[in-house]
């Protein structure tokens, strides 16, 4: 058991914190957005519901690969390395989201989004808090998992307001 040596505070406990951080961008922007974006690109660009929807699923879709192979990435390149990276293609994703100009660039901005957002999803929380924990880990998970629904009643209405008050670029 790691504790701080002034709080007495196990450490572990910063790291739930920290994973609820997480869980709430995460979520926020690539759980709980795509639905928003969906009707932000085609009211901006006015392509077919069908061809965002089908960028929406691929989202999704390269999501579960990357997923599914989380494990692998984080023997390979560690967990920090492999959250950043997340983020930083989560964020890309999204910008890219909003200014595609071409239906092939809102596909590639799905693959950085969709990539990007399971690094922080409840695969990633799970590897991220679970090492540092063992009798507590259940309300330990439940903490961190937590930001996830803050993601998404926080992030899905900002981002209406966003989107509507300052357009979606």
């Amino acid at each position: 058991m790691t504790t701080n040596a002034r709080s007495g505070l196990f450490y572990g406990w910063r790291v739930v914190a920290a994973a609820f951080a997480l869980a709430v961008f995460g979520w926020g922007l690539g759980f709980y957005g795509p639905p928003v974006y969906l009707h932000a690109v085609r009211e901006a660009r006015g392509w077919s519901l069908a061809l965002i929807s089908t960028a929406v699923t691929v989202h999704f879709l390269f999501g579960a690969v990357v997923v599914a192979n989380l494990p692998k990435l984080y023997g390979r390149f560690g967990v920090p390395t492999v959250t950043k990276a997340g983020a930083i293609a989560l964020a890309t994703g999204v910008a890219g989201w909003a200014l595609a100009c071409e239906p092939w660039q809102l596909f590639v901005a799905t693959l950085l989004s969709g990539g990007g957002w399971v690094t922080m999803s409840a695969a990633a929380i799970n590897a991220i808090v679970a090492p540092w924990f063992v009798r507590t880990r259940p309300a330990a998970l439940a903490s961190a998992y937590n930001g996830s629904s803050v993601g998404g009643v926080g992030f899905s209405p900002l981002w209406v307001a966003a989107i509507g008050f300052l357009g979606f670029p």
